[in-house]
């Protein structure tokens, strides 16, 4: 992986970029429906969280090591990374309760709101112009979510709808900071620092509500196992995507993270994919996509 400070030719070919950014959104897609299936054997998200977050940060440290690379930040950039550590971990953990009270499909979207919301922050930052097409998109996508979120609006659970829209606002946050944060050092350094003290913060909630709650099966041993591994090339792949496309371009390109949530969600949790929903599914998606498309030809 190259640190986002390389200039234009020492940076990888468009196809390898593509490639980190595709396995870092698909892996989260993926993990989230790995999540629903480990609740059901007796895990928490704050279990599930907490010692997914340690083995990334034990694997992480451990391959710095091996390749022998510094993991010290300089101090200004050090306290940025641990205060963005604990908003991830926020942000977190309202997703992954989220989907206690509503379907994964429904809980994904919410989040996947993140983009839009990087857009608005972007311009009130006064770091981004909100062009027609990005504010034509923004309205498209937001309609889509509500037609996808009406399909069944009487079913649902407010505190999922809450946190989820929360999730999806806090990720903006994070993806926002991060981007100021690596634009200056290694992405891995800072996912180092992000990942303590996120593992700091979920400690601190398992403290606070009883304590690690435990797989009561062989298959929510091996979900539980699954998913940290999965969460590792993830993590290391967003955090790397920052770097090289920039906050705007990676949150764009997370376009298959909810693509593979749904589709997921809908083959090993059985959730209704009904054409309401799936309409909306796609405005979502097709406005983010397009925002992307025309953030690139105004670039080139």
């Amino acid at each position: 992986m190259i640190p986002p400070a390389a200039t234009a030719s020492e940076r990888p070919h468009p196809f390898l970029v593509g490639g980190i950014a595709f396995i870092g959104a698909a892996g989260f897609g993926v993990i989230v429906v790995l999540a629903r299936l480990s609740y059901d054997w007796g895990v928490n998200p704050p279990t599930l969280l907490f010692l997914r977050a340690v083995t990334f940060w034990v694997g992480l440290a451990l391959i710095l090591r091996a390749l022998g690379r510094p993991i010290a930040l300089p101090p200004s950039d050090r306290y940025a990374s641990l205060g963005i550590g604990v908003l991830l971990a926020a942000e977190t953990l309202c997703a992954y309760s989220a989907i206690i009270y509503i379907p994964v499909s429904l809980s994904v979207l919410l989040l996947y709101t993140y983009p839009l919301f990087v857009a608005l922050g972007m311009r009130l930052l006064g770091r981004e112009r909100l062009t027609p097409v990005k504010l034509a998109a923004l309205l498209t996508a937001f309609a889509g979510l509500a037609l996808s979120l009406g399909a069944s609006v009487g079913s649902l659970d407010p505190r999922g709808i809450a946190l989820g829209l929360v999730s999806g606002i806090g990720l903006a946050t994070v993806v926002i900071a991060s981007g100021q944060v690596l634009s200056r050092v290694d992405s891995r350094r800072v996912a180092l620092h992000v990942t303590f003290s996120g593992s700091l913060t979920y400690a601190a909630v398992l403290a606070l509500t009883g304590g690690l709650a435990l797989p009561t099966g062989g298959e929510g041993w091996l979900l539980l196992a699954a998913i940290p591994a999965v969460y590792l090339v993830a993590e290391l792949c967003f955090f790397t995507a920052i770097g090289l496309l920039g906050p705007s371009r990676m949150a764009m390109v997370g376009n298959l993270e909810p693509v593979t949530a749904i589709l997921f969600a809908g083959l090993l949790l059985a959730e209704a994919l009904t054409p309401l929903r799936l309409v909306g599914a796609a405005l979502v998606i097709g406005a983010v996509l397009a925002m992307q498309v025309v953030g690139r030809a105004r670039g080139a």
